[in-house]
């Protein structure tokens, strides 16, 4: 019995504790689109990508009180004028154009996003507030659960990994860092599947060649990103007693 609400404590702990989501930052300082990429890699990892749903939900609650557009990281492919993608690297996973939109007329190569989540193409010499997107790699040696409450109280949460666009920032972020080739992310065995503790939706999977384990032992319930140069990151099951270094936001 006292496993048991052990157990469901834990569970409560992970879930209900968990903060919304904040991977991105709003600039309010107005630049072109180039120039806000340029600022964001500087200070953060890139321009805003949305994985999803959830994340365009995110950018309308930061949206600025007064504005009628902010660039985030979308923008035209110009070896194909027809298609769009994120500036990070990678296509667009769900789409959330205005009616009408986008022109694909010519110079309208960059996107933005307006207060009600819809997005436009536009020219990219005008001047608008951004959004960043913003992976923080910790060089500390952590358990999973330290890791965890590490990132809660400093930052926002263990990071997710929601798309092959956020694969490859976090990749590129981790590329600036001396780090061990498997880092802690949020990715947690519970409720008999696999599934990010800040709630993101789990509709992109990347495990190894071993395949996602479908019964893990307790303590291989854990998610961590192995990363080698020159290969693309997967993600594997890990002992909860390892000490890795770990991915927030």
């Amino acid at each position: 019995m006292r496993a048991t609400l052990r157990v469901f404590f834990w569970i409560l702990l992970l879930l209900s504790l968990s903060k919304s989501f904040c991977k991105y930052v709003c600039v309010n300082e107005e630049k072109t689109w180039d120039e806000s990429l340029s600022y964001c890699r500087q200070n953060y990892t890139d321009l805003a990508l949305v994985s999803n749903k959830q994340d365009n939900d995110k950018l309308m609650e930061l949206f600025p009180s007064v504005n009628d557009g902010v660039w985030f990281g979308l923008e035209r492919n110009l070896s194909d004028k027809d298609k769009w993608l994120w500036s990070g690297g990678g296509a667009l996973t769900w789409i959330f154009w205005n009616t009408g939109q986008p022109h694909n007329q010519n110079n309208e190569n960059s996107g933005f996003i307006n207060k009600n989540g819809r997005w436009h193409d536009a020219y990219p010499g005008k001047t608008r507030p951004f959004f960043c997107y913003r992976a923080i790699v910790v060089k500390q040696e952590k358990t999973w659960e330290e890791a965890l409450e590490y990132c809660r109280e400093h930052h926002e949460d263990l990071a997710s990994v929601a798309s092959e666009t956020e694969m490859l920032l976090i990749q590129k972020e981790l590329s600036k860092h001396n780090t061990k080739e498997v880092v802690w992310i949020g990715l947690r065995f519970l409720f008999e599947d696999w599934l990010w503790v800040d709630r993101q939706m789990m509709d992109y999977e990347a495990w190894s060649q071993r395949g996602k384990p479908l019964c893990p032992s307790t303590k291989i319930k854990y998610g961590a990103l192995q990363v080698k140069r020159g290969t693309k990151g997967v993600w594997e099951a890990h002992n909860c007693e390892e000490k890795l270094h770990f991915i927030c936001y």
